[in-house]
């Protein structure tokens, strides 16, 4: 099973095209045969969200066959981490949203509740294991080029200029101030992190 993250914000969803672009990518490697491309639109329209003001976290669930579940909304809180430890996992493939994510749980077993692991990838920077990052100096963001799962936001921001790619090794991080982590739910400086709390 396949699962996408949406966020639905005051009654409707965020960045769906890009959820949308991600779930085509998604099925054009994994799915079966003839299988149709679900349509999230489509499906959010069929099983709306919250009305109200306020943030939800929409997970939709769907199989290789392009079966969909019905979308299951509550409501978002983000996590707050104060401290990366950099776990080096170089076999570790995440590049589609599989509902089995064992392996990227297991990395972080030990962690204080204020704590999530920064995954190397032969010294070089990629993701948490629940978000892309960020890294800045208080004027501009820069974004590993090595990432385990192409997120939405971050192509997002690519998109818009708001954010630079670049080569990054775990050596880089002491050139920066703050690390801040993203994804569906979470912009840059939601949830940050000071460079001197990534342990290496």
């Amino acid at each position: 099973m396949i699962f996408e993250t949406v966020k639905w914000k005051d009654g409707a969803p965020c960045l769906l095209p890009w959820h949308q672009r991600r779930v085509e990518r998604s099925m054009k490697l994994h799915g079966e045969g003839c299988a149709s491309v679900p349509d999230l639109a489509s499906v959010l329209e069929g099983c709306p969200g919250p009305e109200d003001a306020g943030v939800y976290k929409c997970h939709i669930t769907y199989d290789t066959r392009g079966r969909v579940r019905t979308p299951s909304y509550e409501p978002y809180r983000p996590r707050m981490v104060k401290r990366l430890r950099c776990v080096e996992i170089p076999r570790l493939d995440y590049s589609c949203k599989w509902e089995d994510r064992t392996e990227l749980q297991a990395a972080g077993l030990g962690l204080g509740e204020d704590e999530e692991v920064l995954i190397l990838q032969h010294g070089m920077v990629t993701d948490t294991r629940y978000s892309n990052v960020v890294f800045g100096d208080g004027s501009s963001w820069v974004t590993p080029e090595t990432f385990l799962l192409p997120g939405t936001k971050r192509a997002f921001l690519l998109a818009r200029g708001a954010i630079e790619a670049r080569s990054l090794k775990a050596e880089d991080i002491g050139k920066f101030r703050f690390c801040s982590l993203i994804n569906a739910m979470l912009d840059p400086g939601d949830v940050v992190v000071r460079t001197e709390d990534v342990l290496l």
